[in-house]
């Protein structure tokens, strides 16, 4: 085992890499770098707030950051400057015309199955991923990063063509996410049961699923043979230093706290603001990152009557005092939105003109399209008052959260917008959310991660799921010539657009920036957060291993 300077292949665009702040002690980005040499072995215990409806990535483990252990993917970020660099693909040639994208797989990698990684591996792998989407069983962002996908044909052992009917200049960029990691033919040939439940995914990353609990834990070992870590991602080569790793749900985040200042945790997720100070205070570290994705916010029911209304969905993105929320309920560690998209996501732009607190302005643009106050305040028009309607999952930590809703709640009620804040279990939200078409609601809270803003395209398209097929002609001509670029300029020009679109018209109203802060105990050394905003052990080491 060595450790390695970082460094970076240019392979593709610049792109922002994810902000990182270190409190306490450590360098930038990575918990603890100056504590002498690593300490192999030992057992890592990390406290997560909840368990993901799937444990593999494809099919839906947001915020869960285990698979970064166990599965990997063709390409990377390089963690400082964002450019892609090789992981599983240590080269590829793209087509002239975005087409068409040749890899070339990295010799001497298996799966920790003992199977080699080859050509007719990855094929497998990509085909059986569209398979899944056609069915609607993974995530947004991997629908839309394959939803021109023609087919991939093995030119040898080691290489293959990817082939599209699109261009899609963001292809490079998306297979670095987590939800398009490579797994062992086993995992492909496995039931979406089995995948779902994490039982049967066998990767070749340096970590190994030994056990899932569902709504409990992730055990994971190391895997001794590992030896193929990408440059300008990681700090050493070679197999991981730490014996075991074991994943515990922890909801509570007094208990998450209280575990890591007691020495029971070392590692925790989601350090709710208030407590931040004392972990920092104890000693211990908070590693923050922003995260590059679509910023919390609200998204229309486009069939409602108050959804589908541009001055209503504009009048309430005026309406909202983002600073408030952010100076109420954060701190200086978290930034306001400017956009659809986080400021470090590829292609962002700075659209915060249309993101300013006006409350005057908000009632001039209602009372200048026919609405009217009544007696108790609230607007109205046409019979109809001016109450939205937002559904969210209760205690989730997607999207919008309680605390921020209740507060957007009394900022609107100050310009006469009464705001219904209508919370349910997941299968009370799933039923209203099918719903849609009979105006069941009218706005529901979420965010999307995404290192690329191709996804835009996909989650603003009306075959989305979310907008149901709704005729929304500007909104869908403007995912469209995204979707349809095919050069640099032209998908820097459609992403500013469509950016510009969503905001001025309402069709996301962002509430923050996403931020994820991750508590580490003291004496705990080399945790990352990487551009997708998941926690990465690979470096990580203790120094009172036993």
């Amino acid at each position: 085992m060595t450790t390695r300077r970082r460094r970076t292949l240019r392979t593709g665009t610049a792109a922002g890499a994810l902000l990182l702040a270190l409190a306490a002690c450590g360098g930038p980005g990575q918990a603890g770098q100056s504590a002498g040499p690593p300490v192999e072995g030992g057992q890592l215990t990390y406290a997560l707030s909840v368990f993901p409806k799937c444990v593999d990535p494809a099919l839906q483990a947001r915020g869960l950051s285990a698979p970064q252990q166990f599965v990997e993917t063709l390409t990377d970020q390089d963690r400082t400057t964002g450019e892609i660099v090789p992981r599983l693909a240590e080269s590829w040639e793209v087509s002239p015309d975005a087409r068409s994208v040749t890899f070339h797989l990295r010799q001497g990698v298996t799966f920790s199955d003992g199977t080699p990684l080859t050509a007719d591996v990855v094929k497998a792998n990509i085909d059986s991923l569209k398979a899944l989407s056609a069915e609607g069983k993974t995530d947004t962002p991997l629908i839309s990063s394959l939803n021109s996908y023609q087919g991939t044909t093995v030119l040898d052992p080691a290489t293959f063509r990817v082939d599209f009917g699109d261009p899609e200049l963001g292809f490079l960029r998306n297979v670095s996410d987590p939800y398009f990691g490579i797994y062992a033919a086993s995992t492909v040939a496995s039931s979406y049961d089995d995948r779902c439940a994490g039982t049967s995914l066998v990767g070749t990353g340096p970590y190994v699923v030994d056990n899932v609990v569902k709504n409990q834990k992730i055990e994971l070992s190391k895997r001794a043979d590992y030896d193929w870590a990408p440059a300008g991602v990681t700090n050493h080569t070679g197999a991981g230093h730490l014996d075991k790793i074991v994943f515990e749900v922890v909801p509570e985040s007094g208990v998450r706290v209280g575990g890591l200042l007691s020495g029971q945790f070392d590692v925790a997720d989601d350090i709710p603001v208030t407590d931040q100070d004392s972990i920092t205070g104890a000693g211990n570290q908070l590693l923050t990152g922003l995260v590059p994705n679509l910023v919390p916010g609200l998204r229309q029911n486009p069939f409602s009557p108050l959804g589908g209304d541009a001055v209503v969905r504009t009048a309430i993105q005026k309406s909202i005092d983002r600073a408030e929320i952010r100076d109420t309920l954060y701190n200086d560690h978290y930034s306001l939105p400017t956009s659809v998209v986080a400021s470090n996501t590829p292609y962002y732009t700075d659209e915060s003109r249309f993101l300013q607190y006006d409350p005057e302005g908000a009632k001039k643009l209602l009372s200048d399209n026919g609405w009217t106050t009544g007696a108790d305040g609230v607007w109205q028009k046409d019979g109809l008052r001016l109450a939205p309607r937002v559904i969210y999952v209760s205690g989730t930590v997607q999207g919008a959260t309680q605390q921020e809703l209740e507060l957007i709640q009394q900022q609107l009620k100050r310009v006469g917008i009464e705001l219904q804040l209508l919370p349910g279990t997941q299968t009370e939200y799933t039923a209203v959310y099918n719903d849609k078409k009979n105006n069941s609601y009218d706005f529901l809270t979420g965010s999307g991660p995404a290192k690329d803003v191709d996804f835009l395209a996909g989650l603003f398209n009306k075959t989305n799921p979310a907008l149901g097929g709704a005729d929304q002609p500007e909104l869908q001509a403007a995912s469209e010539r995204l979707n349809l670029a095919s050069t640099d300029a032209e998908r820097r020009a459609a992403a500013a657009d469509l950016q510009e679109l969503i905001i001025s018209k309402g069709y996301w109203i962002p509430v923050r920036e996403q931020t994820k802060a991750v508590g580490i105990r003291s004496g705990v050394q080399g945790v990352a957060i990487d551009p997708y905003g998941a926690t990465v052990l690979y470096d990580a080491w203790k120094q009172d291993a036993s």
